[in-house]
């Protein structure tokens, strides 16, 4: 494409990152041109690996973007189906609730805007949610709703099969070593040095590196337009618990007021409340942690009565937030591509396959209203 250097056939590629923006690169890109993968950790280790990762088109506020995640949704179900439906894939639906009046006319309306659009949503009476849901209770006069497509991964495991696919398909991945700059000649970028001193060559290198992004390009004189995570009350930091063993409590994905639940990867649950994570940034006390961790359970077992699981782990999750909430994918440099969104579970594999289409040449109007650099045009 325009500005990678990059042409049809073989090309050596590096990708640093391999959470499941990365992991999903290297599995398309292998299957055509050489490719290595750095990742400092384990691929899915990072934000992959903690975040509550709900699969959903769920915001009608943003028609084009909505058919973009919708399109996404596609892409994983086609994915899942060449893994022969796995186990770190849950389709499971989507269940929530409102309480309060002005909640429920919000949620009304999202339904209704939604079902215009096209997307599965209804309303569902407490019958219904009994029978999707037999173990969580909602307030009598709640209004519910539920989104039959959309579902969540384990995105650990998700990330470790798309790599090894990756490598099976002759990839390189590199782990345990950290990318700390990007190498030039010129205006161009050339690869990576790693943290132990080795260069990294590349005819093109693509950062999926996350919330780490900003730092690796920086060191090439290149901005990228993310939230930072260190600053007192950033949106990025949020915390994640799991819990003890709780086979069969949930079905699938349950948003009620004040607490996001849905099945581990374990056999317990992933709990995550949106209030809960004003004022956890990366300076956090561990008793601020556990205060956050014992509130979760404690709104949990309102949600879920019969619980008896408890906190079994808090992870802090820090998602890489564009400052204006939409996707930084394409070329920045000579050589340097950017693939770097929130909400990078829902739309992983499908950013995997227009930038495969980008990189062998053939521009992807899907991307253009998320190139990098729209912030200073």
């Amino acid at each position: 494409m325009p500005g990678t250097g990059c042409h049809s056939g073989d090309v050596r590629i590096l990708v640093v990152g391999a959470g499941i923006v990365g992991a999903a690169l290297a599995d398309r890109l292998a299957r055509q041109d050489e490719v290595t993968v750095v990742e400092a950790e384990g691929p899915g280790a990072g934000t992959s690996g903690t975040s509550y990762a709900w699969i959903n088109a769920n915001d009608p506020e943003d028609p084009s973007y909505h058919r973009f995640r919708t399109e996404a949704m596609s892409t994983w179900r086609r994915l899942a189906a060449e893994f022969g439906d796995p186990a770190w894939y849950r389709p499971s639906g989507h269940t929530t609730w409102a309480a309060a009046d002005d909640a429920k006319t919000r949620l009304a309306d999202r339904v209704a805007r939604l079902a215009r659009l096209g997307y599965a949503a209804e309303p569902i009476d407490p019958g219904r949610l009994r029978e999707l849901e037999p173990h969580v209770q909602a307030p009598p006069d709640a209004l519910i709703a539920h989104y039959p497509d959309e579902g969540f991964v384990h995105g650990g495991p998700a990330a470790r099969a798309l790599a090894e696919r990756a490598r099976e398909s002759g990839a390189a991945v590199v782990t345990g070593h950290r990318a700390v700059r990007l190498t030039t000649e010129g205006d161009r970028v050339t690869g990576v040095r790693l943290d132990d001193g080795r260069d990294l060559d590349a005819d093109l290198t693509i950062c999926a590196a996350g919330r780490d992004s900003p730092a690796l390009l920086e060191t090439a004189g290149v901005a990228l337009p993310l939230v930072d995570p260190s600053e007192p009350g950033s949106a990025a930091p949020c915390l994640v618990a799991t819990t003890s063993a709780a086979p069969g409590v949930v079905n699938g994905l349950v948003h009620a007021p004040g607490l996001s639940v849905r099945p581990a990867e374990g056999g317990g649950l992933v709990l995550e409340a949106v209030d809960l994570d004003a004022g956890v940034d990366e300076s956090a006390s561990p008793a601020l942690i556990q205060e956050v961790g014992t509130e979760l359970l404690a709104r949990a077992r309102v949600v879920m009565p019969g619980l008896t699981a408890e906190v079994a782990e808090m992870r802090r999750c820090v998602r890489p937030l564009p400052v204006d909430g939409y996707p930084l994918i394409g070329s920045q440099r000579p050589g340097l591509y950017t693939a770097v969104t929130h909400s990078g579970i829902t739309l992983g594999p499908h950013l995997a396959v227009l930038i495969d289409q980008e990189v062998h040449g053939h521009a992807s109007p899907a991307l253009d209203a998320y190139r990098p650099d729209r912030a200073g045009s």
